[in-house]
């Protein structure tokens, strides 16, 4: 439910489009939050896998429910952009 706040709210789709370049490095997009985020999320689903502190049926539930977010989410940003061309 996140992401599809997040998408909602469109600030980073308005923030985005605030760019004057026509094309922009992908790295971009992201701001200081974002990669922080990022780098938490990913250390910790580093050490929850290598440590084995969470058993693999939990980490295929949460992965297989975090890529189906992410998902919904992409495909939420692609309609926005499909009908911000229109």
């Amino acid at each position: 439910m996140g992401f599809i706040r997040t998408n909602r709210q469109h600030t980073i789709t308005s923030r985005i489009r605030a760019y004057e370049e026509e094309l922009h490095f992908f790295l971009k997009f992201f701001d200081v939050k974002s990669f922080i985020i990022m780098a938490v999320m990913m250390t910790g689903g580093i050490w929850l896998r290598s440590s084995g502190v969470a058993p693999d049926r939990f980490i295929a539930f949460f992965y297989t429910g975090l890529g189906a977010s992410l998902l919904l989410a992409g495909l939420l940003f692609g309609c926005n952009f499909a009908k911000g061309k229109a």
